[in-house]
């Protein structure tokens, strides 16, 4: 193995190391992450529309700013000496507002893949009435419409 390639296992492992509390969570964002790039791509091809290099681009930059955002939060708390567990309980927040995110635009997928009313109402639940639940959420789109 030439030394380039130790390096570089040495440097993954590491980093591996040092986010071990978060492999639950982080596995659950790639998971997410894969499946909506999947049915984003079924959601081309069954609608005939041609699958562009703009779009998968878009994907890896997301994921490059989810994954980014959480090793930056994590890193952060770990300099300001608070505890490895105050940092995955904020690692946490995040990664659930990446599920909401993910998995509401699964839903749209699948929707426009085949569209039936449980697919309907999931997503009804998850766009519009979980948001309800959030008094400032439901400010901001109304004045938005406006």
């Amino acid at each position: 193995m030439n030394d380039f390639l130790k390096w570089l296992l040495f440097i993954g492992g590491s980093i591996l190391a040092y986010f071990e509390p978060l492999n639950a969570v982080l596995t659950l964002v790639m998971a997410l992450f894969v499946l909506d790039f999947i049915t984003g791509i079924a959601k081309s091809v069954r609608l005939g529309e041609a699958i562009k290099s703009a779009k998968l681009k878009w994907s890896l930059y997301k994921l490059t700013v989810y994954l980014g955002t959480m090793a930056l939060t994590f890193f952060i708390c770990g300099s300001m000496n608070l505890s490895k567990d105050t940092g995955v309980s904020i690692v946490n927040i995040e990664a659930w507002f990446v599920v909401y995110i993910e998995g509401l635009s699964i839903i749209e997928n699948l929707q426009k893949i085949k569209d039936n009313k449980y697919l309907q109402f999931i997503h009804y639940l998850m766009a519009v009435e979980f948001l309800r639940k959030f008094s400032i959420l439901s400010d901001f789109i109304k004045n938005k419409e406006k």
